[in-house]
């Protein structure tokens, strides 16, 4: 069983994350958050022995929306530290598709992202209609883009958007207007109270007693959450209510724990959180619990969720990955939420 935990998570943080729309093909995948914009992300050939590269295309829903693209040059492997040791502090690159020039490209030595123009954006859109090379270059050094996938999703997100057959679709264009594609959505707004300490609170031995037996989990969801070693951890969220923690599972590389609000006495009714989180601190006056686990070991992919306490309940406020595991960054290249959300406080 504790096996069946390990494959479980692996598959949570490798497969697509559960949104509005998520989906992979070849070197492409898209994810669509809860406002209902959608993030592209393409990349170089997998295992390919060129310099690894990245670009993220940016779709916010409505009509006449802009799409936004940037590329990223990936720097964890031997090869690329050699080479970006050679170059200046800000550089440049010359972006060329089917060896066609479409201008430069500027970066820092420190970031190795940059902006790419409207018209470099919307001449990467069009390439993909057809087979195409795409590379940013410089000097003896070039960058290749992969478009195998990227008509797929590229329609997916026509789909997905209401665009297909309208004049602003990605990839399946028409002569329809876009009056009826779809709308963004408003991203729900979560107030919450300030907290002033995340030390841990104590109860007496009698109540500990009876909260422990309260809290005890299936074992094949939380393998490690009944062992006699495991200890709860507490800490003040109100005048009445509490927060209780303890290890859940423990992988190769990532841990989780369980997480509930109770009562601060019997009954302490406790209502489960989260088992993938493994972190509760005070983040501007705000109790907040995240998780953060990696796709591999070297940690070149990360999946991450967040809750805050609304003075009632933990709610989650944000939700997403940093894309494949492609070597490009440590933690990963891009930002890509499944869901957002506003934060204020009462």
């Amino acid at each position: 069983m504790y096996m069946k935990k390990i494959i479980f998570m692996g598959l949570l943080i490798s497969t697509q994350l559960l949104t509005a729309l998520s989906f992979s093909h070849h070197d492409w995948e898209v994810t669509c958050d809860n406002s209902n914009t959608c993030r592209m992300v393409g990349y170089s050939e997998e295992d390919s022995k060129n310099l690894p590269v990245t670009v993220l295309l940016i779709s916010r829903a409505g009509p006449n929306q802009e799409v936004m693209g940037k590329v990223q040059l990936g720097y964890l492997g031997d090869k690329e530290s050699k080479v970006f040791a050679t170059f200046p502090k800000k550089f440049q690159l010359e972006m060329k598709i089917n060896n066609k020039s479409l201008g430069l490209v500027s970066m820092s030595k420190n970031e190795l992202i940059g902006s790419l123009s409207k018209k470099q954006t919307y001449a990467l859109l069009n390439a993909f209609k057809n087979k195409s090379t795409i590379v940013w270059k410089t000097g003896n050094y070039y960058w290749e883009l992969s478009d195998q996938g990227s008509s797929a999703v590229l329609l997916k997100v026509d789909e997905f958007q209401k665009r297909l057959g309208t004049t602003g679709a990605l990839y399946k264009k028409g002569t329809k207007s876009e009056q009826n594609v779809l709308r963004p959505k408003t991203v729900p707004t979560i107030y919450a109270p300030a907290l002033y300490s995340d030390k841990e609170v104590r109860i007496n031995s009698q109540q500990m007693k009876l909260l422990e037996k309260a809290l005890v989990l299936n074992e094949e969801e939380c393998f490690s959450a009944n062992a006699e070693d495991n200890e709860l951890s507490l800490y003040k969220l109100s005048s009445n209510k509490l927060l209780a923690t303890k290890v859940c599972w423990m992988a190769a590389y990532n841990t989780g724990s369980a997480y509930w609000v109770i009562n601060n006495k019997a009954p302490f009714a406790p209502k489960l959180i989260t088992t993938e989180s493994n972190a509760y601190s005070i983040e501007n006056k705000i109790g907040t619990i995240s998780g953060q686990h990696k796709g591999r070991g070297i940690g070149d992919c990360i999946s991450y969720e967040k809750f805050v306490w609304n003075g009632k309940k933990f709610q989650q406020t944000n939700k997403g990955s940093t894309g494949a595991c492609r070597l490009m960054a440590a933690g990963g290249a891009w930002n890509l939420p499944s869901f957002v959300s506003t934060i204020k406080r009462k």
